[in-house]
């Protein structure tokens, strides 16, 4: 990940979605060398252990025209407001880390993604991540 957010070319991308982010051992954060460049959204760990998924955003974009939003340590949201005036309108981008089943012993995330997906179904989402869905 290091590499990634040392790359020039880098600045050329609004939203970076990382999952299994380095997992630093001494504060509930990640690797971020970018710090000038991109608001690293990382969800807080819990005692299950730390984030799985994270959003770095480019500081070019306006921080009042986005919201990020934490449903767990497997999966976060965030919510762009796009256009100006009375021509907006709001997308969702979730980033989801769904654990493979047979090595975590960890529930299948793709249920709370579908809850999230559901509480907005009026506007339009994308979703990115790692599915681990070949493990089944």
């Amino acid at each position: 990940m290091a590499t990634l957010l040392r790359d020039a070319k880098i600045m050329d991308f609004d939203i970076l979605a990382i999952q299994e982010p380095w997992a630093n051992p001494f504060m509930d954060t990640t690797h971020h060398p970018a710090k000038d460049r991109f608001h690293l959204c990382y969800p807080q760990s819990n005692e299950e252990g730390a984030a799985k998924v994270c959003l770095f955003i480019n500081k070019r974009l306006d921080h009042s025209q986005w919201r990020f939003e934490s449903h767990s340590r497997y999966l976060c949201t965030v919510t762009l407001i796009l256009g100006q005036g009375d021509e907006t309108r709001e997308i969702k981008l979730h980033n989801i880390y769904n654990p493979d089943q047979r090595v975590e012993n960890r529930p299948s995330m793709l249920p709370r993604l579908r809850k999230a997906l559901d509480s907005d179904r009026q506007i339009e989402q994308i979703v990115v991540g790692d599915f681990n869905l070949h493990h089944e």
